[in-house]
């Protein structure tokens, strides 16, 4: 009896060990806790904190597909059937510092016209804290002043320079009440000046960046704003203003005026020549105006014309319609007249967009 009461209690000890060993086992296979990604809520919608850190991130962008018909706006030659894709990917980033909050912004851009006409690029990339902005961007002669209206084909009477390196500040809130912007830019792309023994000239600020000032006012009835750069290689001056009117829920419109100086001086052999980089229109003036109409909550009417000194006139119309969220669809007709150093004539076409946001 002593002897089976042992063997039965090695064995219980020996299965007990046995357990206790492919339980360990079991543990030690088990993987580590995976850190989940949280949501971040402090900046609006769709960001998130970046995994071991606290900083929030919003990655978001576009696809866009543009089909151009009739006659084009810009020069009046035929489009025929003229397509073009683009894709765009953007990154913003931003946590809380001492100083307020520290932003990052990143676009990156591919445009396709054809199989063998595409282009990947640096659309935007700059740093944002308290006020400040240093990088890469459209002008803030641009967009101190939200560009033009909601037309696909705004520039045809060019409001402003090309993409610059730049770097600014702004006092108060862009969005709400009084604020000022004082800021140094680079200028980018060039010009033709037609004299020897320096044809070409590129509008960058040299050994001087150029000057760039602001003031503006937003409330609920609208806005009203200013802005004024002085190109330090042309040693001219372009400015312009504008006036934002909401009326009611439905209906609202806009009015910009620009001058350059020196324009006068700035003709040469051969046709025109830019020598401002904040005066891309033809002529000392010139004007822009538009309307908005929200039909519901799908759809939009806009409609906008514009005149240079020189005597050209472009105006646009279109609708912007949401088929679903995310994607809208915008058909837009284009007139533009033609007179002065553009040639003479006129010209009718459109464009039809489809672009999916995300």
């Amino acid at each position: 009896m002593a002897i089976r009461i042992f063997l039965f209690s090695s064995t219980a000890a020996l299965m007990a060990a046995s357990a206790t060993h492919a339980a360990d086992a079991i543990v030690a296979a088990e993987p580590e806790p995976m850190e989940y990604v949280r949501v971040c809520d402090a900046y609006g919608e769709g960001f998130f904190y970046i995994p071991g850190t606290e900083t929030c991130l919003k990655i978001g962008g576009y696809v866009r597909f543009d089909s151009n018909y009739g006659e084009s706006p810009y020069d009046g030659t035929s489009n025929g059937w003229d397509a073009f894709t683009r894709g765009a990917l953007t990154f913003d980033a931003r946590n809380d510092t001492e100083f307020g909050t520290l932003g990052s912004f990143i676009e990156l851009r591919s445009d396709a016209n054809n199989i063998n006409d595409t282009n990947t690029y640096l659309n935007a990339a700059f740093i944002t804290l308290s006020g400040f902005r240093a990088g890469y961007g459209d002008s803030r002669f641009d967009i101190w002043l939200n560009s033009a209206g909601n037309i696909i084909n705004d520039d045809v009477i060019d409001y402003t320079g090309d993409r610059t390196n730049q770097i600014s500040y702004t006092f108060g809130d862009e969005e709400k009440g009084f604020s000022a912007l004082i800021g140094l830019e680079e200028g980018s792309g060039s010009y033709d000046t037609g004299f020897a023994p320096v044809p070409t000239v590129r509008y960058d600020g040299a050994d001087v960046p150029h000057i760039i000032g602001g003031v503006k006012y937003a409330g609920d009835w609208g806005s009203i704003g200013a802005v004024g750069a002085y190109d330090t290689e042309a040693e001219a001056f372009g400015g312009k203003a504008r006036l934002d009117v909401i009326f009611n829920s439905v209906f609202s419109a806009w009015i910009m005026g620009g001058y350059q100086s020196d324009w006068d001086n700035s003709k040469g052999p051969g046709g025109t020549r830019r020598l401002s980089y904040y005066g891309p229109w033809f002529g000392d003036w010139a004007a822009w105006g538009g309307i908005a109409i929200q039909v519901n909550e799908k759809a939009s009417i806009n409609a906008q014309a514009a005149y240079e000194e020189d005597g050209t006139f472009a105006a646009a119309l279109n609708l912007d319609y949401a088929v679903v969220d995310g994607l809208k669809f915008q058909p837009e007709l284009n007139y533009t007249e033609f007179d002065g150093l553009r040639g003479t004539g006129d010209a009718i076409g459109g464009t039809i967009r489809f672009q999916r946001n995300f």
